[in-house]
């Protein structure tokens, strides 16, 4: 829990009664590796912080498992778009390791937001945070050879070969295992 509270501290000076109110409502769970915590077609409703442990955010096409995003410990994460839009998620949450999960429903943190002005400066640089390593990474992604992208990935995380397998990886990146192996023994 101290965690999460130390993680909003950073962006903003959390008051007491803030501080407060938001212990009050969270949930904490240690949740096994391979739970999917957000599955396709359903409205995701909470907002979660990885206390512990590593997610992944994939979809399938064709019938293929495709990874999209890998959040690290100590990051904030949803499925984004079914989240604000309210709309059913077109992508699975998945943890990849044992992990321990802090989350807040949508409708706590809107009453949140209400009740304490302060913290609609932190949900305001959290998205602005997420949108712009998204833009970052895939600005120009798709004119990048596979090296070139697996240096970008690698620049932007750069603990990312620690927290997730290679199959992960490359699925992100776009490229197949192989040519990521072969970029990696160079």
């Amino acid at each position: 829990m101290d965690t999460f509270i130390d993680f909003i501290k950073k962006y903003i000076d959390l008051t007491a009664d803030a501080e407060k109110d938001i212990r009050d409502m969270l949930q904490i769970e240690s949740i096994e590796k391979g739970h999917q915590i957000i599955r396709e077609g359903k409205v995701c409703n909470r907002l979660y912080f990885l206390s512990k442990g590593t997610a992944r955010t994939f979809f399938y096409q064709k019938g293929k498992d495709i990874t999209h995003w890998i959040y690290p410990e100590e990051t904030v994460f949803t499925s984004w778009h079914s989240y604000y839009l309210r709309k059913p998620s077109v992508e699975y949450v998945e943890l990849t390791e044992d992990a321990t999960l802090i989350s807040l429903h949508y409708e706590q943190w809107q009453n949140l937001f209400d009740k304490h002005p302060e913290l609609n400066r932190f949900g305001r640089l959290i998205m602005e945070q997420e949108l712009a390593v998204i833009d970052e990474f895939y600005k120009g992604y798709y004119f990048l050879t596979a090296k070139e992208k697996y240096e970008l990935l690698i620049t932007a995380f750069p603990k990312i070969t620690q927290i997730a397998n290679l199959g992960h990886i490359a699925s992100m990146l776009g490229i197949s295992q192989e040519t990521l192996s072969r970029i990696r023994g160079k």
